[in-house]
């Protein structure tokens, strides 16, 4: 099968959506598919490059050259409509390449929307949620710090205008709200969890369901963790708590903080992550910040742990930090809101905890650390759920969509 994939960004620019699509792209490779990944040009990446077997094109956009307006010129993202310079170069690329399926993971979306054809000869589209962009231009579905209860225009607006500013709210949200129409155009959606299918469906025309297939983490990451070396970063003994993340408030920091320093059970807490302009004041002692750490040290990290924490306060859209704590046996401790419902189990896996509650974050990271075999209990049924956000668990259910797909449009004709 011939698959273009479609990214905002890619290799080297790598975040949680970039690693899914670099993982995919590669065990398709694997399993016998010709895989080509389609992304916006940035810096001086050369125009075309094969990284592990796969074809990497990058485009030129027209938005792509107006960086006065992205906060983070390295993330010139996708607007929300699409962008003619990219139409015309992902017309090019279908043209040339002629795949089977064109497999959408971000905004760039919107360039091939105008593209997608019912004719026999045309390649599949399906489209995979990996946030809540479809619906909301902040891409997080939160309205004043809080979930948002469904989107307006005026309400859009003004949410938007607050966080990226006048002029970039207003273009974002309305393009947003202009190409909803466009969404017919694919043939199957998947969602990475059902938080993300849940807020989707309004965006969505009638009739359209998304399919929860969660992101997923590589194999061989409970090898990478018993075989790596502990960190020297960590505290002499094992036994602490760890956070990996961005060091924010939307990650709960604060809140994990204001429990950590309520434990009765006094043990270090490691935070692994990003400093932003809103990380909280770290005065404490027994906690450890660390920045720029490679993942085999972060899954070593996790296996010498207690219990992982994943105090999110917004509705995270899965959660694959959580199940990466879960490959290493660790029980997770997480606040009980978005994807991280489908990854943390309560009470098997771990324990859900309401968000922004520094009490109730206390208490069940107590009732954990008071409690050695519970943990060794969790963190076995951790390891074996886990198991199921495997690539190799997870890439056969998305080909199995791309085969729905091309045998439901053969039909059709």
């Amino acid at each position: 099968m011939r698959i273009l994939q479609l990214s905002d960004f890619y290799r080297p620019t790598i975040g949680g959506l970039e690693r899914h699509v670099d993982t995919l792209s590669r065990e398709l490779v694997r399993l016998g598919h010709e895989v080509s990944v389609a992304t916006l040009r940035i810096g001086d990446r050369p125009a075309e490059e094969w990284l592990d077997g796969v074809r990497v094109i990058r485009l030129g956009s027209w938005s792509g050259r107006l960086t006065s307006l992205y906060e983070d010129t390295s993330r010139p993202f996708h607007p929300t409509a699409p962008d003619p310079g990219a139409v015309a170069a992902l017309r090019r690329i279908v043209r040339r390449l002629r795949p089977d399926i064109v497999h959408s993971h971000s905004w760039l979306q919107y360039s091939y929307f105008p593209l997608h054809s019912a004719a026999d000869d045309a390649p599949g589209h399906v489209v995979t949620l990996h946030d809540y962009g479809l619906g909301c231009a902040k891409k997080t579905n939160q309205h004043n710090s809080a979930r948002c209860k469904g989107p307006s225009l005026v309400k859009c607006l003004g949410c938007a205008g607050r966080d990226y500013g006048l002029l970039k709210g207003t273009t974002l949200t309305a393009g947003l709200r202009a190409s909803r129409p466009l969404h017919r155009r694919a043939d199957a959606y998947l969602a990475v969890s059902s938080a993300v299918a849940e807020a989707a469906r309004p965006a969505l025309p009638p009739g359209i369901e998304p399919e929860v297939v969660p992101s997923m983490v590589p194999d061989g990451m409970a090898e990478l963790a018993s075989g790596t070396p502990r960190p020297g970063f960590l505290p002499k003994d094992d036994g602490y708590l760890l956070f990996v993340g961005a060091l924010g408030p939307h990650k709960g920091v604060d809140v994990l903080l204001e429990a950590h320093r309520r434990l009765r059970h006094r043990v270090p807490l490691v935070l692994i992550g990003t400093p932003r302009a809103d990380t909280p004041p770290i005065p404490d002692d027994d906690v450890i910040v660390v920045r720029d750490v490679p993942s085999a040290q972060v899954m070593s990290a996790w296996r010498h742990a207690s219990v992982g924490v994943v105090p999110s306060t917004w509705d995270e859209p899965m959660g694959q930090v959580a199940v990466e704590a879960m490959i290493a046996e660790l029980p997770v401790v997480a606040s009980d809101v978005g994807g991280l419902r489908d990854v943390v189990e309560d009470r098997v896996t771990g324990l859900r905890v309401p968000p922004g509650d520094p009490g109730a974050l206390a208490a069940a990271l107590d009732s954990l650390l008071a409690d050695p075999e519970r943990r060794r209990r969790m963190g076995e049924a951790g390891r074996r759920r886990a198991r199921s956000f495997t690539v190799g668990v997870v890439a056969p259910q998305v080909v199995e969509v791309f085969e729905r797909v091309l045998k439901e449009r053969r039909a059709a004709v």
